[in-house]
């Protein structure tokens, strides 16, 4: 019998092949990857261009990209048909359609110059963010690797899509302050620049650079918006990259934990699924006469006692972590302790919700 989920909005059957934490993280960053590489070396070249130089790469990429659009399609449709409110999904995802935009579309003379269709691209790699969370969400305990994964993609596709606006912004700004057009028509540097051209973001590279800069929080300075817009963005990516990349270095730090512990790291918790898989046995061999409720009693009583021994356990174990650690570790392990705390109580409150109730 289908299960549903805990909004009723899905029913839960066995995933399709490519719905798993690492693939999808792999295809988001294939997504970005193809972004990047079509910005900086194809966005001022029509598609006749490429099919009169026989452009090899291009095609490639093309080829990858319409191969990443199919899976994006296909998840897509089985998101659609696992859904029992068909209306709500339309009208959660109808924007998740703007990402089937195929890269050789951006290369047509007419629609090249529109800047925007470069950037529905970026849809895929947001839709894979928000997938990847989604899934982290159904889970009753993600492991650190592959909060790793998470976030090292949001923060990736964080830069790529603050690199990209501050390029489209700063690059007018660039042509209207250090660029003029010579007697040919052709746009060409000013012989006596201002200053801060040289500081100026004119291509696709120095803007993701500079995204990754500010995303850390470094600011090197060698590159600065000046477009107002930019500016903006610039401050958003500052704000939220103090957070993401501070989670993002205490996960990494709380993943070398776990590693140097042992392989996989040491488990403080056992698996949620297999306690309550057990007493749910138990539960309908009493309901069907086999069990007495003695027996059956007694099982609920020790699985709680064993919980409660567990959590008080971990919480001894959280007083005495050492102070003379690296405050990431400290950090790292801290939040492990509460997450493994956090699930425990989970645990209890759903065996003791398998109480016989007093006839």
């Amino acid at each position: 019998m289908a299960e549903f989920d805990e909004d009723e909005k899905y029913v839960t059957e066995e995933q399709p092949w490519w719905a798993n934490d690492y693939l999808i993280f792999l295809l988001t960053i294939a997504n970005i990857a193809i972004i990047v590489y079509d910005l900086e070396y194809f966005s001022e070249r029509t598609i006749f261009d490429i099919i009169e130089d026989k452009d090899l790469k291009w095609m490639f990429l093309a080829l990858s990209d319409l191969l990443l659009i199919c899976i994006f399609l296909a998840d897509l449709r089985d998101d659609y048909e696992r859904c029992i409110d068909k209306e709500w999904w339309w009208k959660t995802h109808w924007w998740e359609f703007l990402g089937l935009i195929p890269m050789f579309v951006t290369a047509i003379p007419l629609l090249a110059s529109l800047g925007g269709l470069r950037l529905l691209r970026l849809v895929r790699a947001f839709s894979g963010v928000l997938r990847l969370i989604g899934m982290a969400r159904r889970k009753s305990k993600v492991t650190v690797e592959k909060q790793m994964l998470h976030l090292l993609t949001i923060v990736l596709t964080l830069i790529v899509a603050g690199g990209f606006f501050v390029y489209i912004f700063e690059s007018q700004e660039y042509e209207a302050l250090c660029t003029t057009v010579n007697n040919y028509g052709e746009k060409v540097q000013l012989s006596n620049m201002p200053d801060e051209c040289s500081r100026m973001i004119n291509s696709f590279s120095d803007a993701m650079w500079w995204a990754i800069v500010t995303t850390t929080t470094v600011g090197y300075g060698d590159f600065s918006p000046v477009d107002p817009l930019s500016r903006v963005v610039a401050a958003f990516l500052m704000l939220v990259g103090i957070g993401l990349v501070g989670s993002l270095a205490a996960t990494m730090s709380q993943l070398f934990y776990t590693m140097k512990e042992g392989s996989g790291g040491r488990s403080l918790v056992n698996t949620d699924e297999d306690v309550l898989h057990v007493l749910q046995r138990l539960l309908d061999h009493y309901e069907n006469g086999n069990l007495d409720k003695r027996t059956y009693e007694s099982a609920i009583s020790l699985a709680m006692q064993r919980i409660r021994a567990e959590i008080t356990m971990i919480r001894s174990e959280y007083d005495t972590i050492s102070s003379t650690m690296p405050v990431p570790l400290q950090v790292a392990q801290k939040i492990e302790y509460n997450d493994s705390i956090s699930s425990l109580e989970d645990l209890l409150h759903d065996v003791e919700s398998m109480i016989p109730e007093e006839e």
